[in-house]
């Protein structure tokens, strides 16, 4: 890694050596996660390309869903540079035109990403790029309980009522969530009934917005098992805790977090910098040995540990994962979060 982290310092050294004096002046305002996947961006991405090109980066941490809102608030006129928002209120924030176009010859590792991590308009215009995919299963306490669950409906199980928890809508993995367990009791989008009835027979012990709030109650002991994300999870097990993760046998709903340029920024040299460092191989390696996301890169070296940790398992592939159709999920998204805060947390 040592190495990995040198290599990539000298290449973004280069690619600043013929960059103009005043963007070593220059500050960026980047819109990252909370939690340790924020300590995760920030030790991998923000800290060496503002060593390695002299730019001030600003980290700001958020959820995705907050990040959205603030872009949309400051429209035409953004204080944030760079976004970190997931898959699904990616494409809400495209449609609304707030994130800016990236121009892939002024970022060329964009040519070393596999196509599923590349997101355009229908125009063809790049709005987006995965720097990772990762996985909603079950995280477990492995004290707590006797058997390891293997499928979605173990959490309604007697041993699990008061100790389970789940994201609400504002967390990105909320909806993708209601709308698995929903198309699992045979509902559809349009008439979510089905799940909204099994899921007010779960008792839960939380709804979490953000990931950090679920980590805590999971290292705490108030829950012994939540609907989280297997990057977390294992996050929480590398500090010595009892927490495991599984794939259900139903599946689990998979997405990816995206870096994005706000629509308007002053700072659009510095940013397309910074994007083209995001994804380069380096710093997916680092994101993956330390978050176990799923490379988004053609070509990636990651230890045997992030290898079996992946959202996708130990020999899989970005084909394996079940990514919602987020056209679809969108158009009902207003109205499933009106349906979960009603009818489920509000019961």
């Amino acid at each position: 890694m040592m190495r990995d982290l040198v290599s990539a310092l000298i290449g973004v050294g280069a690619c600043f050596a013929m960059a103009p004096p005043a963007l070593a002046q220059e500050r960026l305002t980047v819109a990252t996660y909370g939690g340790n996947w924020g300590e995760a961006q920030k030790a991998c991405i923000l800290d060496p390309f503002g060593k390695a090109s002299g730019v001030q980066v600003v980290q700001e941490m958020s959820v995705s869903t907050v990040t959205y809102n603030k872009l949309k608030q400051q429209k035409g006129n953004p204080s944030i540079d760079i976004a970190w928002i997931d898959g699904g209120i990616s494409e809400l924030a495209a449609a609304d035109g707030v994130v800016a176009a990236i121009d892939p010859t002024k970022a060329p590792n964009i040519a070393g990403l596999i196509d599923e991590a590349v997101y355009k308009t229908k125009e063809g215009a790049i709005y987006a790029l995965s720097t990772g995919f990762y996985a909603l299963g079950i995280a477990y306490n492995t004290k707590e309980l006797r058997q390891a669950p293997q499928s979605w409906w173990d959490i309604w199980k007697p041993e699990y009522a008061g100790k389970v928890t789940l994201p609400s809508p504002v967390n990105a993995a909320g909806i993708p969530f209601f709308a698995h367990i929903i198309g699992l009791t045979g509902g559809s989008l349009d008439n979510p009934a089905s799940g909204v009835e099994k899921l007010r027979t779960l008792k839960v012990s939380s709804y979490y917005d953000a990931s950090g709030v679920a980590q805590a109650a999971l290292q705490s002991g108030e829950a012994i098992a939540a609907a989280y994300y297997n990057t977390a999870a294992w996050a929480i097990a590398d500090k010595g805790l009892p927490i495991a993760f599984i794939v259900p046998k139903e599946g689990a709903p998979s997405a990816d977090i995206r870096v994005h340029i706000a629509d308007g920024t002053k700072h659009i040299d510095a940013a397309l910098q910074f994007v083209n460092y995001a994804v380069g191989k380096e710093a997916m390696n680092c994101l993956a040995e330390k978050l176990y996301v799923g490379p988004p890169t053609k070509e990636y070296k990651i230890s045997d540990q992030a290898k079996s940790r992946m959202p996708w398992g130990a020999n899989g592939s970005v084909k394996n994962l079940a990514i919602p159709n987020w056209e679809a999920v969108n158009a009902k998204r207003a109205a499933l979060t009106e349906v979960w805060n009603r009818q489920i947390a509000g019961k």
